[in-house]
């Protein structure tokens, strides 16, 4: 133990010695560790942190699979009840569905998110009230009594923190419910993909109270507790044989035919983001490496001067292993000096990751530095002090007294390994660089070609607004109709508004409503998956969504006249074969209704193509029962501008509240912001691979400036006798250019065939372009050959300064 002590004193009074070669070590391991620290925190965060329930890993969440392929995570109610029937296996399993709910509070209203949840919800997840009592099981009935369960954050800005609110009642959605708990701090149990824009819920009511109300019984996500001690394999086993059982009993039901699997509850958190967030964290370790070989390189720069200290160790009895162990130690002082500037670095970067994140982006509450975070940083710190050292030490003490003294006198130049070594570090760091900006590029081409894909309506100028309507006072189809035209008559009052509507169950750009269709004549049998949308007259003209065939929709399709639908072309084509679609007959919710009109196609993703889709006259539509559907798809008002639309936002607000005061309001955007939000996540990649990309290439460069520099220093009297001989400065320019574009050569054939296999990781965020698009690679390789071709013509030019005479006295 006292030689690790004297080591490190000394390697600390060697590293004071060389100021230079240490900051520049220091900071290049900082910015390397730091990066990666930040980007292991996000991962651990979203993708790894514990949940904060007891025994996580018992928690699962059941999903729905057809032909050896994963769905929808969602289940059926009764799909529900067979697992709790057959479920030995269960300790407990639960239902839940997202739901939308108004709240009255004095002469205005909020809206807010809601959870129906079957009974034993929070028994599965072990987290139960701070005040108050769980749902029992006979309140989970279609007749029981209206019970609530809400957040503690509702409970501050709804009852004001009061201990009495248990037993108190509140409005939702008009109807008077029963507060009987209040949630921890803090609790948020969001897992499923489903879960709206990953808001939090602030209400828990009894998932029976809706689940015969319009869609909710057939879209319920399903969250189990295993018993202690199952294996993975011996529940697969059991969910095959209850499938089996299933198909056997009801031969005839289609759900009984899907296969059931499960999944651990915290790998549904973030499944969408996962790829991303992988694909960075291995960018990432890309930088580190790339990093760790630039240290490297200094390391065996500062070795090969190092020789008659050396000589002298080995004369004075110090063996290769304690000579090794020396120089490792001044490695991971380097490391170390360079993990604690790194978690500087950390702290920046995540603060700027954070705010820059997409929304998409979940549990970003758990992304943060902690104890946890600060040990994986000492340990890569240590780590790559091994990485970067290990090969100069053992490359370094690679030698004999006599060898020793004779390079230490500075007459011979570095030995012919320590040479091939420092040039595969950069052939190395270059091939690595080659693979990020590969990465880089197919992301930015993605990026435009999605920003250059028409979504079908013409978004500029365009701003949308959400809002509910409270159910019991919007119980009527005669009411809602008549609160959309009055909304709409006072917004287009105002001066800069061009045209407004309103829409419902999903704006474009927006995953919205779908039910099923049949075409008139078919057997009824015969559905069709189309998507649904309701629409008041004036939408289609404020959104810019061309009307290609008949007409759009009137004042004068009211619930007296004609029942009418409008569909879109993707409709016409797929279902109604491009025949001549006016006149057919198309069945929605059941009710017949004459197509009128075709519209454009307009895109719910820009990188899918666009669905059958039903438009209804807002004032055709039944809302019986409909006060939980506002919870899936609010209704949104569309304005169209003649300026900034974004300047109207105040007057849509007052010319809402002017109809009724009591309706709650959303978020305002504009369309070109919901363009922008829809590429949020591939933008963020795009962003954060070129900046990797980037900083790994100044890096590389940095590195065979080093090693083009060194290798000049060590050929002062082979370019002096050249140029004694006749050699031209240009001569000798060409020779030493020529030998560093040998090195990036390599590196980029090696970085190339590494980039059309890794780059298949991005096949899923790719759109609109080849992953092997010969373009990119083109433009990639061009750039590092002139990046590298600028790094190594300044050392290049000092060759070509070479005096000769003084050359031929060097050695």
């Amino acid at each position: 133990m006292s030689t690790v002590w004297q080591d490190l004193r000394y390697a600390v009074r060697v590293l004071a010695k060389s100021p230079g070669f240490t900051v520049l070590a220091v900071l290049t391991l900082a910015l390397g560790i730091g990066a990666n620290t930040a980007i292991s925190t996000v991962v651990y965060g979203v993708l790894l942190r514990p949940l904060p329930f007891p025994e996580p890993d018992r928690i699962v969440q059941l999903a729905e699979t057809a032909e050896g392929q994963s769905g929808e995570m969602d289940l059926t109610s009764l799909q529900l009840q067979r697992l709790r029937e057959h479920g030995q296996f269960f300790e407990s399993i639960a239902g839940y569905t997202d739901v939308g709910f108004n709240v009255a509070a004095g002469n205005e209203a909020a809206h807010v998110r809601g959870m129906p949840v079957s009974a034993d919800y929070f028994q599965v997840l072990r987290v139960h009230p701070a005040a108050g009592r769980d749902f029992l099981p006979e309140e989970d009935r279609g007749d029981g009594q209206r019970v609530a369960i809400i957040s503690h954050a509702f409970w501050l800005r709804r009852f004001a923190g009061d201990p009495g609110t248990v037993g108190q009642k509140v409005l939702l959605n008009g109807d008077p419910y029963t507060v009987i708990g209040v949630m921890p701090d803090g609790f948020d149990p969001r897992a499923s993909s489903d879960f709206s824009a990953g808001i939090a819920a602030d209400v828990w009511v009894p998932l029976a109270l809706v689940a015969k109300t319009v869609g909710s019984g057939e879209n319920i996500g399903v969250v189990a507790r295993l018993k202690p001690g199952l294996s993975r394999a011996q529940v697969d086993a059991q969910m095959s044989l209850i499938t089996q059982e299933f198909r056997k009993q009801f031969p005839g039901d289609v759900s009984a035919r899907q296969a059931i699997a499960f999944l651990p509850y915290q790998f549904m958190i973030g499944s969408d983001v996962r790829p991303y967030l992988l694909v960075l964290l291995g960018a990432i370790g890309f930088v580190l490496l790339i990093a760790c070989a630039n240290v490297a390189n200094l390391l065996l720069a500062q070795g090969g001067s190092r020789g008659r200290e050396i000589a002298v160790r080995i004369a004075m009895g110090a063996t290769r292993p304690r000579l090794v162990q020396q120089l490792l130690s001044e490695s991971l002082l380097i490391a170390l000096a360079g993990g604690v500037l790194g978690l500087a670095v950390a702290n920046a970067v995540l603060g700027w990751l954070l705010a820059l994140a997409p929304v998409s982006l979940p549990r970003l509450s758990d992304i943060h530095l902690d104890a946890g975070i600060f040990g994986f940083t000492l340990l890569v710190s240590v780590l790559t002090g091994i990485l970067f050292g290990l090969a100069p030490a053992i490359y370094t003490t690679n030698t004999t007294l006599s060898e020793a003294l004779k390079e230490g006198s500075g007459k011979a130049s570095a030995g012919a390994g320590r040479a091939r070594l420092r040039q595969s570090l950069v052939v190395g760091e270059f091939a690595l660089s080659l693979v990020l900006l590969a990465g880089a590029g197919l992301m930015i081409a993605t990026f435009t070609k999605l920003m250059n894909t028409s979504p079908g309506f013409d978004p500029h100028r365009v701003l949308t607004m959400q809002f509910w309507l409270t159910g019991s006072r919007y119980k009527s189809t005669p009411e809602v109709a008549n609160y959309y035209q009055s909304v709409v008559q006072k917004i287009e009052a105002w001066p800069g508004v061009e045209a407004a509507g309103i829409v419902a169950a999903g704006l474009p750009l927006e995953r919205g409503g779908n039910n099923g269709v049949r075409i008139a004549g078919q057997h009824q049998s015969d559905w069709l998956a189309s998507n649904y949308r309701e629409a008041s007259p004036g939408y289609f003209r404020a959104m810019g969504i061309a009307l290609r065939e008949g007409r759009g929709i009137l004042d004068s399709d009211t619930g007296d006249s004609n029942q009418v639908v409008v569909i879109n072309e993707a409709f016409a084509q797929k279902y109604l074969s491009n025949r001549n679609a006016l006149g057919e007959h198309v069945y929605v919710n059941g009710v017949p209704r004459e197509v009128v009109g075709v519209v454009a196609d307009v895109k719910s993703y820009l990188d899918r193509p666009s669905e059958p889709t039903t438009f209804i006259p807002g004032a055709q539509t039944s809302y019986e029962g409909s006060k939980i559907w506002e919870g899936w798809f609010p209704r949104s008002i569309v304005v169209r501008a003649s300026g900034n639309p974004l300047r109207l936002s105040k007057s849509v607000r007052e010319a809402v509240a002017a109809v009724d005061p009591l309706v709650p309001t959303g978020a305002v955007r504009s369309m070109d912001q919901m363009l922008a939000h829809s590429v949020g996540l591939r933008s963020f990649m795009m962003m954060l691979l070129s900046i990797f990309g980037g900083l790994a290439l100044v890096l590389a460069s940095v590195g065979i400036y080093g090693v083009i520099s060194y290798a000049v220093s060590q050929r002062t009297r082979e370019i002096g006798v050249r140029m004694a001989l006749g050699a031209r400065p240009a001569d000798v320019l060409r020779m030493i250019l020529a030998e560093g574009l040998k090195l990036v050569a390599v590196g980029v054939a090696l970085g190339v065939a590494a980039a059309l296999m890794l780059t298949r990781l991005l096949e899923g965020m790719i759109y609109g372009v080849s992953m092997r698009d010969p373009l990119i690679f083109v433009l990639v390789n061009l750039l590092m050959v002139a990046v590298s071709l600028a790094a190594c013509y300044v050392p290049a030019l000092r060759a070509t300064r070479v005096d000769p005479i003084t050359a031929l006295r060097y050695e």
